[in-house]
């Protein structure tokens, strides 16, 4: 996967600890400086929820619990094999948390600095510390004064003869060895603390947190809506067809949707219902109807994904027959004249979605022309949206779900087969019934079957 596809449009307030997308805040008028994430970087609020997985995840390997849930966080997803995520708190990346047999996390020194001592720790002399600061090298046992109790292979705190702490390593030994030697390596170092510019200004709670961050940065989410707006009325009376906007439940679509209806306020809506939905979205699109007086016309299939499954077997990543039976022949049967079709897609959703066009011909619906208005925005953008317009969006977000859609996929990383289990094990009983004809317990117990070919 080609990782950069646009620019990363993550900055950070320093006085009142939010995160930005304009050069300064809102607020307060301070310059922002970048965070550095990896690419592509499309960072995600993280929501109540999220707070508290993080912290369990990280109590289990260090005994705390150090997000507050007073202070704004961003979550920004990191391609790997399964799911794996840099946590971003007062403007710098603390934490990596990535599924790996169960969720597991890396710390980065600031995250470390939270935590404080643990008993995975080193205590170094400061001599061998000045050695460090401008390189990355292994701390060696003659200069270690103090070992804790870890594994090898285990993340290790670095502390200073004060037990302050000044970084983060990876342990090259168990700690019981280390103590045994008299020399070698014990502990790589992966970051030391530096004097990088950091928020730390807490709020009441999360949600004064959110109403800080929309207010800091509403200038810069307006002039974005009103370019957007432009762009849709502009393509509207280029293209001149008939106007439709399809709603899938996500954020993305939602952000669409209204600022359709800002731009235009004349078109039909489309909600594809693949039967494979989350309850949350059914009830969401009743929330969406309502709130904006919307008459939302709804397609199915003719045959459900149950009765599917027994022609064409499990879908798998590069076997994703559902999308086209469930999804997009139900939309080419409904479509019989010529439509101009405004879609929720981000180029910073995949490098194939990058390479897209503005407005570009449907591929496999012929009369369906694609337009894309917030191709340029980022996650952050969206959600800063969101918020602004106090719009109703899927609570499945506030479950620690990334994307809304099916409920089962084969997309999906096995973390977040983890949720849907969690969540709805109902929902993944029936599912798991069918993959039990097709696979066996281990293949299904690590995923395997969702690496399935078409024959």
């Amino acid at each position: 996967m080609k990782n950069y596809i646009g620019k990363i449009h993550i900055k950070w307030c320093q006085n009142c600890n939010v995160p930005l997308i304009g050069k300064r805040c809102g607020i307060c008028g301070e310059e922002s400086f970048n965070v550095k994430l990896t690419p592509p970087g499309d960072a995600r609020i993280g929501f109540k929820y999220d707070i508290e997985f993080i912290n369990s995840i990280i109590k289990k390997e260090y005994g705390s619990e150090p997000l507050s849930g007073k202070k704004a966080i961003l979550i920004n997803k990191i391609p790997s094999e399964e799911e794996s995520y840099e946590i971003i708190e007062d403007g710098v990346v603390k934490y990596l948390i990535y599924y790996n047999n169960g969720w597991k996390v890396k710390l980065k020194p600031y995250g470390a600095l939270d935590i404080g001592k643990t008993k995975k720790f080193v205590k170094v002399e400061n001599k061998v510390l000045n050695l460090l600061k401008n390189k990355k090298i292994s701390i060696l046992r003659p200069g270690i004064l103090e070992i804790g109790e870890f594994e090898r292979g285990d993340d290790v705190i670095i502390l200073d003869e004060d037990n302050k702490v000044v970084g983060v390593g990876l342990s090259q030994v168990s700690s019981e060895e280390a103590k045994e030697m008299e020399k070698g390596k014990v502990v790589k170092v992966r970051g030391i603390l530096k004097d990088e510019k950091r928020g730390e200004r807490e709020y009441r709670d999360l949600e004064e947190a959110f109403k800080v961050m929309v207010e800091a940065n509403k200038e810069v989410v307006e002039k974005y809506e009103r370019n957007v707006i432009g762009f849709i009325r502009n393509t509207a009376k280029k293209i001149n067809k008939k106007i439709i906007v399809p709603y899938s439940g996500g954020k993305d679509s939602l952000t669409t949707l209204i600022l359709c209806l800002k731009a235009l306020g004349n078109f039909e809506v489309i909600f594809i219902d693949t039967g494979l939905e989350f309850p949350e979205t059914l009830k969401n699109v009743e929330e969406v109807k309502n709130k904006f007086n919307l008459d939302i016309k709804v397609l199915k299939p003719k045959l459900s994904f149950w009765e599917l499954v027994e022609k064409y077997g499990i879908p798998g990543r590069d076997y994703r027959w559902c999308s086209e039976e469930l999804k997009l022949k139900p939309l080419k049967e409904y479509v019989k004249e010529e439509v101009l079709s405004f879609l929720g897609l981000r180029k910073y959703e995949s490098y194939s979605r990058a390479k897209k066009k503005l407005i570009e011909k449907n591929t496999y619906i012929e009369k369906q022309i694609n337009a894309y208005p917030i191709f340029h925005w980022s996650s952050l953008h969206v959600w800063l949206f969101l918020l602004k317009e106090k719009a109703p969006y899927n609570k499945l977000y506030e479950k620690g779900f990334d994307r809304i859609g099916c409920y089962l996929c084969p997309a999906m990383g096995l973390g977040e087969i983890e949720r849907v289990k969690k969540f709805y094990p109902e929902l993944w009983e029936r599912f798991e019934k069918v993959l039990k004809k097709f696979f066996s317990e281990e293949e299904i117990r690590r995923g395997t079957w969702r690496v399935r070919k078409k024959a």
